[in-house]
C-alpha cells in the first residue's frame, strides 16, 4: 500500500491543475500503443531440463512397467506330476480362415489329444491373418472368425492345464504388428495358464514321478535361419547350435514336415541326442505358394508330431502323427 501510495505520487500537473500518477500515465501509453497491435509479455516458466541422468532413470521405470504388464520370457519350466509317460501333441501353421485348410484333420489332432489326455504346445501362425491384403477371396472367415475359433480349440486344449506354452508366429502376430495390440494372444497367460513365447525360447517341460524329476528341454521358435533342399529340419539343426544342451530343437514356418535325431558332444566327450523337428501345416495350399509352384501338401505332410515324455529316467519318442504317438502312452 505505501509503495502505490508512492508511485503514485510521481506523475504530471494537468494545465487545468488536475494530478495525474505516473501509474495512469503509463496505462493510458499503453493503451494508445496497443490499439493497432498486440504482444505476449509473459509465457510462464519453461519447464526444468531433465539432465542425462534423470532420463536414464525415468526410461528404467517405465522399462520396468512395461516388462511387468507386457514382459515375454526368454526361459520358461512347467513341471507335471506323472507315473506314467505323456503325450504331447507339436501343433503348429494351422492358418485358420484360410479357404484350403484340412479343418478336419486338425479337429482329428485336437480330439485326440482330448481324448487320450495329452498336452499341447503350440507354435504360430495359428490364424491366416488375411495373408494377401487386400483380401483377395482367400479366407473363408473374417479376422475375428478366426481369432474366436482357434480361441475355442485353445481352451478346449487348455483343459486341465494341457496346454504347456505357445509361441507366436508371423500370420497371427500382423494383427499385433498393425494395430499395436495383441488379438488370439492377449492374455495368453491368464486365459489358458500356459507360457506365451516370441522368437528363440526355451522350455523345460519336467515330469515329476515322486522319486525323480527328469527335464525335457525344448529350443523352440516359430521361424528360424535356415533352410536346405536336402532336409526339412534344417532351421532345426542350425537352431539347435544357439541352444546347446538341449533335447529338442523345434521349429514351423516352412510348411515341410520333418524330423532328424542327432548326437551332439558335450564337454568333456559325452554324447547326448538332440532331435530337430521342422512342423508341417494343416493349410494345404494357397496362392503365395502356387505362384512359387509349390505342390499341394499330401495327407503325410499334414498335421501335428507326438512326443512320448517318460518320467524317472529321460526317454524320449518323436512319431509322426499323433495317431501313431498315442499307441505308446
Amino acid at each position: 500500500m505505501e509503495e502505490r501510495m508512492e508511485r503514485d505520487k510521481i506523475g504530471l500537473i494537468l494545465p487545468n491543475g488536475t494530478p495525474v500518477s505516473a501509474h495512469d500515465i503509463k496505462r493510458k501509453l499503453l493503451a494508445q500503443d496497443l490499439q493497432d497491435s498486440s504482444r505476449v509479455i509473459s509465457r510462464g516458466q519453461d519447464p526444468a531440463p531433465r539432465s542425462f541422468q534423470e532420463w536414464i532413470n525415468v526410461a528404467r521405470r517405465q522399462q520396468e512397467d512395461r516388462q511387468e504388464l507386457l514382459g515375454i520370457p526368454e526361459s520358461v519350466e512347467t513341471v507335471i506330476e506323472t507315473a506314467r509317460p505323456i503325450l504331447v501333441g507339436l501343433i503348429g501353421d494351422v492358418h485358420s480362415g484360410g479357404v484350403e485348410v484340412d479343418y478336419d484333420a486338425f479337429g482329428h489332432d485336437v480330439e485326440m489329444l482330448k481324448k487320450y489326455n495329452g498336452y499341447a504346445i503350440t507354435v504360430g501362425d495359428l490364424t491366416d491373418s488375411f495373408f494377401f491384403m487386400p483380401e483377395v477371396g482367400e479366407q473363408i472367415f473374417s479376422g475375428d472368425e478366426q481369432v474366436l475359433m482357434m480361441e475355442s480349440a485353445l481352451s478346449t486344449l487348455a483343459e486341465d492345464d494341457h496346454l504347456i506354452a505357445g509361441w507366436g508366429g508371423d500370420h497371427d502376430m500382423w494383427s499385433k504388428d498393425k494395430s499395436g495390440a495383441h488379438t488370439l494372444y492377449h492374455k495368453f497367460r491368464q486365459q489358458y495358464n500356459a507360457h506365451y513365447l516370441e522368437g528363440l525360447s526355451y522350455l523345460t517341460v519336467t515330469l515329476d514321478n515322486g522319486a525323480d524329476r527328469v527335464p525335457y528341454k525344448i529350443a523352440g521358435s516359430h521361424r528360424h535361419k535356415g533352410y536346405s533342399w536336402f532336409h526339412s529340419s534344417h532351421a532345426g539343426i542350425r537352431q539347435e547350435m544357439n541352444a546347446r544342451g538341449t533335447d529338442v530343437s523345434l521349429t514351423a514356418h516352412m510348411h515341410e514336415k520333418g524330423h532328424l535325431r542327432k548326437l551332439v558332444k558335450d564337454y568333456g566327450g559325452d554324447e547326448h541326442p538332440v532331435d530337430c523337428i521342422a512342423l508341417g501345416t494343416y493349410k494345404e495350399t494357397d496362392r503365395y505358394s502356387r505362384k512359387f509352384g509349390w505342390g499341394r501338401k499330401d495327407p503325410e505332410q499334414i498335421g501335428a508330431f507326438g512326443l512320448v515324455l517318460h518320467p524317472g529316467e529321460k526317454h524320449l519318442e518323436v512319431y509322426w502323427t499323433i495317431e501313431e504317438a498315442v499307441k505308446h502312452v
